[in-house]
């Protein structure tokens, strides 16, 4: 293959920390950057949620176990000197549960029955807006400039739906983008050299003609796509490009396997990673013989879908995608390989990558997509994978087993009815109920105490008991039932007799 200089252009390579309800502590966050920095990224987006520490009116909005400010300021600082843009994420239309589930924001919300789309037409949510967006900026401020500010926008469920905003007589769209005008001035008053970052999923459907006469000055879409393979639209890109500055990517390192998941699969978040690549490499929009440079990419990890939903992947166990995957980047912007673009993922991984992985998570042994091995790797949280590793597979295998004996059940309560049980299926049955119940409480021990070095004790708390609850309470309630017929079977006080003869 002949060898060039040219690869993918992207200024900005940041990593998406999502904080909602489960904030990793700082000083595991700091420990992580010297790592960032060496597979060549530049920004963090932070996605505050309830874990920036509001004051005054909107102090409510901060969860008991939001980071204190000092320590935030100190972070930052560091990160800062480091050579990381901190781009703060704060959501403004769509997401806001986390205000919106209180009392004094519930009348707020543009569906009563919904606590994620906040009204646009009452003045009252402009002031929370106003008041959350002035607090993080001066804050970022006042440490470093504040270069970009993402506003979210993104999955806006309940829009134009509420007596007020009907009474506007304005369509969907006008609303939406009459709103992101106010949420720019409110960033343009405290900071005006802000570039504000939206999501860009509630574009897509928007005709090229529809974005006539929008001020999107200083305002910069994020496209997003996380599945293995892409179904990004040439269509949307091109509506972007012709209304506004730059366009932004994102990515999954983590976040993307389903609600409950407990590791991501590398081989989905390295194919996702491979096929944006290849999507924008020396891409050109049609009519233009200029090759167009994306922004930036943000491989976003998210924690949770919404607030009200369970954590799922957390960061520690998520490195070894994040590692994979900036290394891919860092393969693409070297260019090293003309036609990079044309190899399938397997190759990449195995003539490119594996040996850098390998040395990154300090593993003496490859490492592979399909079925990632940690026990010869040293990274900081393999402990932790590794014990999930062990959850999963106890939690398949009781769940397999149970179902088994959920199945004999019936046979059980219709023989116990009859003064007929067999002890030599009964007992084995209360053995293996026991012995796996003993199991996973000592799995579940380990992970709460090895998470305690990454989340604060209430995140612990919150995720194995969410994590354990089923596979206890399923062996709990069964072992409940086996003791109850072994309890009252009457077989060795009254042996039944099994036939009756009747004589004439």
């Amino acid at each position: 293959m002949k060898m060039r200089t040219l690869g993918v252009n992207l200024s900005k390579v940041v990593v998406h920390i999502d904080l909602k309800g489960s904030p990793p502590k700082l000083a595991y966050l700091e420990s992580v950057l010297p790592l960032f920095k060496d597979l060549g990224v530049n920004a963090l987006l932070m996605e505050y949620e309830d874990m920036f520490p509001y004051k005054g009116n909107i102090a409510s909005l901060s969860s008991n176990i939001c980071y204190k400010e000092h320590e935030l300021r100190q972070f930052i600082t560091a990160a800062g000197r480091a050579g990381f843009e901190i781009i703060p994420l704060i959501q403004t239309f769509g997401h806001l549960e986390h205000a919106l589930k209180l009392s004094e924001f519930n009348h707020l919300r543009e569906v009563l029955l919904y606590p994620d789309s906040i009204c646009p037409s009452k003045i009252e949510s402009m002031t929370l807006i106003k008041d959350m967006l002035k607090q993080i900026v001066l804050f970022h401020n006042s440490i470093y400039p504040l270069k970009h500010l993402h506003i979210g926008f993104d999955e806006v469920f309940h829009m134009n739906k509420c007596a007020q905003c009907r009474l506007r007589n304005e369509t969907d769209l006008d609303i939406y983008f009459n709103h992101l005008q106010k949420v720019k001035y409110i960033v343009k008053l405290w900071s005006p050299n802000t570039t504000v970052l939206i999501w860009d999923d509630m574009l897509r459907g928007i005709k090229l003609n529809d974005f006539e006469h929008r001020d999107l000055t200083n305002t910069e879409p994020v496209y997003w796509d996380y599945a293995p393979f892409l179904r990004v639209s040439h269509n949307n890109l091109y509506k972007y490009h012709k209304n506004f500055e730059n366009i932004w990517i994102a990515s999954a390192f983590k976040g993307a396997e389903g609600r409950t998941a407990t590791l991501p699969s590398l081989r989905n978040r390295f194919i996702n990673h491979v096929e944006w690549l290849k999507f924008i490499f020396h891409y050109k929009f049609g009519g233009e013989n200029k090759i167009y440079n994306f922004k930036g990419i943000i491989l976003t990890g998210w924690s949770r879908y919404s607030h009200m939903d369970p954590l799922c992947e957390i960061l520690p166990v998520s490195i070894p995608s994040l590692v994979l995957n900036l290394l891919l980047i860092k393969f693409f912007q070297e260019g090293q390989i003309e036609n990079a673009y044309l190899l399938e993922s397997s190759e990449i991984f195995n003539r490119f990558l594996k040996n850098n992985v390998n040395k990154h998570l300090q593993c003496e042994d490859d490492i592979s997509l399909e079925n990632f091995e940690t026990s010869s790797c040293t990274f900081n949280g393999h402990q932790i994978y590794s014990i999930l590793e062990q959850y999963i597979f106890q939690n398949d295998e009781i769940l397999d087993k149970f179902n088994d004996v959920k199945e004999g059940l019936f046979s059980l309560e219709y023989y116990y009815k009859l003064n007929h049980l067999n002890m030599n299926t009964i007992l084995p049955a209360i053995k293996w109920c026991n012995e796996s119940l003993l199991d996973l409480i000592a799995t579940e021990n380990k992970i709460f105490n090895l998470m305690l070095q990454y989340y604060d004790v209430l995140v612990v708390q919150e995720y194995v008991n969410y994590k354990f609850y089923d596979g206890k309470k399923k062996l709990i309630g069964l072992l409940k039932l086996l003791k109850h017929y072994y309890i009252n079977h009457t077989w060795y006080r009254n042996p039944p007799h099994r036939y009756k003869f009747h004589s004439g």
